[in-house]
């Protein structure tokens, strides 16, 4: 009986040890943290068509929709005014912009920023972040369909406030503009020599981040 009763005070101790690490370890804006985001998002989507009768024309399809995702990232606070810090993410998205008888999705998109701010006061954070960005797409035009994967840059700035020492919120905005592309099959679905596509992408997301 004395030896459980030992036992049970070590397990309660060790547990209350742990709590009080992880409490004391949680710092805002310093160290890792997991997350997840939700916003506005609109997909610009220019084409350029070189050949057929037209010669070299232009032509755009556009659309918002609701965005959604996680990041996973890590803060490093140099003092009490600045801190450096890098983020990666996953997002998807409900667009689905319809032109005639042109179709565009917006798919999944990835990628891994760093960020740079300025505190405002202990609990705010003001920051401007930018780095890669991977997205996916997918077009079709009279039921011809072509995917593609691109890279970007991304940049953008935002505010992040700490609500707890553990928990924060923030919205942020970033402008994404996606490397062009070109496709034989999306040559032939309009019928001209040369089609090239290049997506710009602008987002307003607020989010809610946990450090550990």
């Amino acid at each position: 009986m004395a030896r459980a009763t030992k036992i049970a005070l070590a397990i309660a101790g060790a547990s209350a040890l742990f709590v009080g690490t992880q409490a004391s370890a949680a710092e805002p804006f310093n160290g890792p943290y997991v997350g997840v985001q939700g916003g506005w998002q609109h997909d610009n989507n220019r084409f350029t068509l070189r050949g057929g009768e037209g010669g070299t024309t232009s032509d755009r399809m556009s659309g918002s929709s609701f965005a959604y995702g996680a990041q996973l990232g890590y803060d490093h606070k140099l003092n009490d005014q600045f801190v450096l810090g890098a983020e990666a993410f996953l997002t998807g998205d409900t667009n689905k912009v319809r032109s005639g008888d042109a179709t565009f999705d917006g798919g999944r998109a990835l990628g891994l920023l760093a960020r740079a701010g300025v505190l405002a006061g202990p609990r705010t954070l003001i920051y401007a972040k930018g780095g890669w960005e991977n997205g996916r797409f997918s077009y079709a035009v009279d039921g011809i369909g072509v995917s593609t994967n691109r890279d970007g840059w991304s940049l953008g700035g935002g505010v992040e406030q700490a609500i707890t020492d553990a928990i924060s919120a923030r919205v942020e905005y970033r402008h994404t503009k996606f490397n062009s592309f070109s496709s034989s099959a999306l040559d032939n679905a309009l019928d001209v020599d040369s089609a090239q596509a290049r997506v710009n992408r602008d987002r307003v997301m607020v989010g809610v981040n946990y450090r550990f």
